[in-house]
């Protein structure tokens, strides 16, 4: 599981903080979508249930739990794994908010407001 795939799970959670910021700048789960399968392709899903994460995405959690810690904050919130993938400006999550025409300055910042 990759930052892409973290980034449709904010979406379709729907109800985070993350979610509206990116609804807001016009990303949608859709969009999202499309564009995983178009950059990934269509996978199946592993035997057994059991995923893991790329090395990206555990450096996105990892990133998550230290935004959430900055902000003295007991648990990570959808904003902070949203932080997180953009922050990792070679990570597959900020190429496809860029392909959207997403920018993760204003997103950074609409987060922080």
């Amino acid at each position: 599981m990759g930052t892409e795939h973290i980034l449709l799970a904010l979406l379709r959670e729907d109800e985070g903080t993350a979610a509206g910021v990116l609804k807001s700048s016009g990303v949608t789960y859709q969009q999202v979508r499309l564009a995983v399968v178009r950059m990934m392709g269509v996978g199946i899903e592993p035997a057994g249930g059991e995923l893991s994460f790329t090395g990206p995405a555990q450096d996105a959690i990892e990133r998550a739990r230290r935004e959430a810690s900055i902000r003295d904050q007991p648990q990570v919130g959808t904003e902070h794994i949203l932080l997180a993938l953009i922050r990792a400006q070679d990570g597959a999550a900020v190429r496809i908010l860029l392909q959207l025409d997403a920018d993760p300055a204003a997103i950074r910042a609409a987060l922080a407001s």
